[in-house]
């Protein structure tokens, strides 16, 4: 399947939920929702995770555009992004919206298009 195949939602919702797909990187966003400006030594320190393991995970969450980095002297603090945080937010929801149209009004599975009807009369 190509990727312009999949729904729009579907697309700006992957990236991000690739990025929270991981306990730890769940466990690090809660952890910024509570704390502005958190630098990696002290999420470490918070959580069963060795500074480095959190470098990493910080980076990917910072790739998806969930969280941002400012530079404080030599210190990186990490906190949510607004915009990232609204665009998951909106994500969600236009996912949940959707899901909740087509199971109002359910369709049967693969329905045989005109084509295929086609090719399956030449063979009757």
């Amino acid at each position: 399947m190509k990727q312009n195949d999949y729904n729009d939602i579907a697309l700006s919702l992957a990236g991000m939920l690739n990025a929270l797909s991981h306990p730890a990187r769940l466990q690090i966003m809660l952890h910024l929702a509570n704390y502005n400006g958190c630098q990696a030594r002290s999420i470490s320190e918070r959580l069963p995770l060795a500074k480095s393991t959190v470098s990493e995970h910080l980076n990917k969450l910072k790739e998806a555009g969930l969280i941002s980095c400012d530079l404080d002297g030599t210190s990186s603090n990490y906190k949510i992004s607004e915009q990232g945080y609204q665009l998951l937010q909106n994500g969600f929801s236009d996912f949940i919206q959707l899901m909740e149209k087509h199971r109002a009004a359910p369709q049967k599975c693969c329905p045989v298009t005109q084509k295929q009807k086609k090719i399956l009369s030449e063979f009757v």
